[in-house]
C-alpha cells in the first residue's frame, strides 16, 4: 500500500467521521458542560458546511464542546493498527456525508460493546486536531472524551 493512499485514507476517515451529543459533564461529575457547536439543530446543508469548516480550520474549534447526530461507523488501520470510531451525517440529498471521528471518555470492547454500523447515535465531546508527524504526515479531526448514546 502506498503511503499517499494511506494518508488519503486516514484523511477521509476524519473527514466523513462525525460526533456529539447527549447532556456531557465534566470529568469532576458536575453540572452538565455548554454545548459550543450544536450540529443537531442545523439542517443537512449547514452541517456539511459547519463540519467542512471545522476540519479546515480547526483551530477555531479546539476545545469546544461539540454535539452531533448521525450514524454509528467503525474502521480498522491495518498500518497504525488501530480503531477509528465516527459518526456520519448525510446532507439532505443523502449523496454527501460529512462525519467527525470520536474517541469516547470511558473505553468499551469493540465490538460487544458498541451499537451496530448504521445505527443512529448521538456523541457529545470536545473538539482536538491530531498531528501524527512522520515519513507522511497524517492530521484529522476527532472528538475526544465523547459521551455516546442511541439517541
Amino acid at each position: 500500500m502506498s503511503k499517499h493512499f494511506i494518508k488519503t485514507v486516514i484523511a477521509l476517515i476524519a473527514v466523513l467521521l462525525l460526533a456529539l451529543n447527549a447532556s456531557a459533564k465534566d470529568s469532576g461529575g458536575n453540572a452538565p458542560k455548554k454545548i459550543d457547536v450544536d450540529l443537531t439543530r442545523m439542517s443537512g446543508t449547514m452541517v456539511y458546511a459547519q463540519v467542512y469548516q471545522m476540519v479546515t480550520h480547526p483551530g477555531k474549534y479546539v476545545g469546544k464542546r461539540i454535539k452531533m447526530k448521525g450514524v454509528f461507523s467503525s474502521y480498522y488501520d491495518d498500518v497504525v493498527k488501530k480503531r477509528f470510531y465516527g459518526c456520519v451525517i448525510a446532507d439532505a440529498l443523502a449523496c454527501c456525508s460529512q462525519g467527525l471521528a470520536f474517541e469516547l471518555a470511558k473505553s468499551r470492547k469493540y465490538p460487544e460493546e458498541f451499537p451496530d454500523e448504521g445505527t443512529q447515535i448521538t456523541i457529545i465531546g470536545d473538539f482536538d486536531y491530531v498531528v501524527e508527524e512522520g515519513e507522511d504526515d497524517v492530521s484529522y479531526a476527532v472528538i475526544r472524551n465523547a459521551k455516546m448514546s442511541n439517541e
